[in-house]
């Protein structure tokens, strides 16, 4: 009786999905991405100047600090930066795979419709040359400029008014600080090279019903 349950279960495939269907689906998820895309340009555009713009009063007030005090922020402001720099970046990788995706969908609608009824991400002027768009990246540079800066800062007050560290310490602080600036360096670079790539459909099939072996 079970064998017969899911031969007969297997012969009534059900209906394939109408082209309406289809587009409310596309559409469904078109507005989930303006969401995130919302999100990150709300991220990108107040958070993370917010948190910069913190860590420079900080920086700016570490002359009235005791000297232990000042060298411990010191020591922990560069990779305070890095993190800043580095989710930065990361919210310009999401933006650009949300702005590629929303084109995508934009030409898929229309092309299931039959005519141009989405065209403001399949035809912006843009057309994927900036990764993260133009604001997207203009604003990773903005945060990379206030980051080296604070860096070069953080190289000068380590030795004025008064050394905080000997040569050997001052050294290794030097090459703290450059690892850091190096990082950033890189982490931009790979943005600018970032292309968002549509993972291939050869996973399994998700909507596939799982049956336990008949034997």
């Amino acid at each position: 009786m079970k064998k017969n349950v899911n031969t007969e279960s297997e012969t009534h495939a059900p209906p394939a999905v109408s082209v309406e269907t289809r587009i409310q689906v596309l559409l469904e998820e078109y507005r989930a991405l303006y969401g995130l895309l919302t999100f990150r340009l709300t991220a990108m555009d107040r958070r993370l100047p917010a948190v910069g713009g913190t860590l420079g009063a900080l920086l700016g007030s570490a002359t009235t600090m005791p000297e232990p005090m000042r060298m411990a922020f010191l020591l922990g402001l560069p990779t305070a930066l890095l993190w800043l720099l580095l989710s930065t970046v990361q919210h310009a990788r999401s933006k650009e795979d949300h702005l590629r995706r929303i084109d995508e969908i934009e030409r898929l609608v229309n092309r299931l419709a039959g005519e141009e009824l989405l065209v403001f991400q399949s035809r912006h002027p843009n057309k994927a040359r900036h990764p993260a768009g133009r604001t997207g990246l203009a604003a990773v540079f903005g945060v990379l400029t206030v980051c080296l800066i604070m860096l070069a800062v953080c190289a000068y007050f380590v030795q004025t008014p008064a050394r905080l560290l000997v040569s050997a310490e001052l050294g290794s602080y030097v090459i703290y600080l450059a690892v850091c600036a190096l990082l950033m360096l890189w982490a931009v670079a790979s943005l600018t090279r970032y292309r968002y790539v549509r993972p291939p459909p050869d996973g399994p099939k998700i909507f596939e019903v799982y049956r336990p072996d008949s034997a």
